[in-house]
């Protein structure tokens, strides 16, 4: 009697979150201009594909029938908003691509001293030597650095001082023929994009950095006291991310060459804003990536903000996110082959 009263209570509690999942499927689809918690919503997501692959364990350990209503959600999630952990192994940098390229919140090289560690701004420097990947898209880009990266000889930098706003900065070993700002409205945060002579052939690419949402990753902003105003400007930060990423998706939509997107979305894949930007473009982390593809150091869950969206007639070789402890980001690097 009692196990049969226990397993109504998960089937209601499955039931719940089934549905929870089904209406996140929507959220690509829902603008945050007409429903803004839906964007909140997608935060949340992993846990719902979480919570259902539970429920699938759980039931088919009982051999209940009731298994395939697990199955049914995950499978439609799967389908609508795609897999959030690639079951693939980790591959390695092949011997040859056209090009790579690294998306990298700095965190100003530790300006600010964040860390207490002072070799932080050192660190990110040899890395960067080490991985030696072709472009280099930085965002809060410390513009004291740009004398550390000589051997990078074509480089478009947003701003020549760190007091007014963001700071975006690309750095590349091929010939940039042209360059350009998107300012945001009302944000200290911008998009700048550059076309790169790569093999003869001409690529635009975007570094973007959208709104912050200012969740810091220890989570101590998610404490009982601050959930209502954590909610508030989470709204206000989400209606912002949506007015920029109309403007990119507007923007790229224009461009005479082939496209890739690479930055700080500070969103995740669940999101309208992602799948705004996305349009046809391809997500390098589910072509080639492994794991979750955490870029985020987050302290509940693995977060992958970071993307590298690119057109899908490049052959995406490499994706790997590295696990350090140089800024609150993970970099990202992906390479590419023409085609």
């Amino acid at each position: 009697m009692l196990k049969k009263v226990f397993n109504g209570f998960m089937l209601l509690l499955n039931i719940g979150m089934s549905a929870l999942l089904l209406l996140a499927c929507l959220l690509p689809y829902i603008s945050v201009a007409l429903v803004p918690s839906m964007s909140i919503f997608s935060l949340f997501v992993p846990f719902l594909v979480l919570g259902n692959l539970l429920f699938l364990i759980y039931w088919m350990i009982q051999f209940k029938k009731i298994v395939f209503l697990p199955i049914v959600s995950l499978g439609i999630a799967y389908f609508f908003i795609g897999s959030f952990f690639q079951f693939r192994a980790e591959r390695p940098m092949p011997p040859s691509q056209d090009f790579s390229i690294m998306s990298f919140n700095t965190r100003l090289f530790n300006k600010y001293q964040w860390s207490d560690d002072p070799s932080i701004a050192n660190q990110i420097v040899a890395f960067i030597k080490k991985t030696d990947p072709s472009v280099i898209c930085f965002q809060e880009f410390d513009v004291s650095m740009k004398k550390r990266f000589m051997s990078y000889p074509h480089v478009y930098i947003s701003a020549s001082d760190n007091s007014k706003q963001a700071v975006q900065a690309i750095f590349s070993k091929f010939p940039i023929a042209a360059k350009g700002m998107l300012p945001f409205p009302n944000s200290t945060n911008t998009a700048i994009f550059v076309d790169l002579k790569i093999k003869g052939d001409t690529v635009r690419l975007y570094n973007i950095h959208l709104q912050s949402l200012r969740v810091k990753p220890e989570a101590s902003s998610l404490e009982a006291g601050t959930r209502e105003r954590l909610y508030k400007r989470l709204k206000v930060s989400f209606a912002k991310q949506q007015a920029q990423a109309d403007i990119i998706a507007t923007h790229k939509s224009d461009s005479p060459h082939k496209v890739i997107v690479a930055g700080d979305f500070n969103t995740n894949q669940f999101s309208s804003v992602y799948h705004t930007i996305k349009g046809a473009l391809t997500d390098s982390f589910t072509s080639a990536g492994s794991g979750y593809g955490k870029t985020f150091d987050f302290k509940y869950f693995p977060m992958r903000i970071d993307f590298l969206l690119s057109d899908p007639s490049f052959e995406i070789t490499y994706h790997k996110s590295f696990p350090l402890s140089l800024s609150d980001h993970f970099p990202v690097l992906v390479a590419y082959r023409l085609d």
